[in-house]
């Protein structure tokens, strides 16, 4: 279908199904912006609405390496992280197994329910110190939990480089 107003034309470019996606072919999720929640004694945090379904949702836990925050990611991103550290050929061979075997043995499943409830793990709490309130970061296809002090530092340490990169770009 083509409409001709004032010169211009507009083309029907595609249209929207209403058929129901199965969960394979569902695109990723894009987590973007910073979000400030509380830590309830049941080491329960809300997922920003934004960022949720509206159906339980599974993802996988990790605490990043040197344990400043924790990353949280569905197990399709991160079966494509793992998939990338075996695959990397500038890794010898073993070093790729012993990171593979730490990878996958400070993974933890954990789950959201409808309402956003993701349960974190105490031991994972302790271990990346969250409490009370804290820090909700995107980062593309996973996002970031960080103690909030830790991440007001981490933010205006960053923020050089930030700006840096941004020039660079011609942000």
């Amino acid at each position: 279908m083509e409409v001709v107003k004032s010169g211009v034309k507009w083309s029907k470019v595609g249209y929207y199904s209403t058929r129901p996606m199965d969960a394979d072919s569902q695109p990723e999720r894009f987590y973007a912006g910073e979000f400030r929640h509380s830590i309830d004694e049941k080491n329960r945090i809300t997922i920003p609405s934004r960022w949720r379904r509206d159906r339980p949702e599974d993802f996988i836990l990790l605490p990043e390496a040197t344990h400043q925050f924790l990353l949280v990611m569905s197990p399709k991103e991160f079966a494509k992280m793992s998939l990338a550290a075996e695959t990397n050929e500038k890794v010898s061979a073993r070093d790729r197994r012993v990171f593979l075997r730490q990878l996958h043995s400070r993974a933890q499943h954990a789950g959201a329910d409808r309402q956003g409830r993701l349960v974190l793990p105490d031991e994972l709490c302790q271990k990346v110190g969250l409490k009370n309130e804290v820090a909700l970061v995107g980062n593309r296809g996973r996002f970031e939990i960080w103690n909030l002090q830790r991440w007001k530092r981490a933010h205006e340490e960053e923020t050089a480089t930030y700006q840096h990169v941004a020039k660079e770009i011609g942000l």
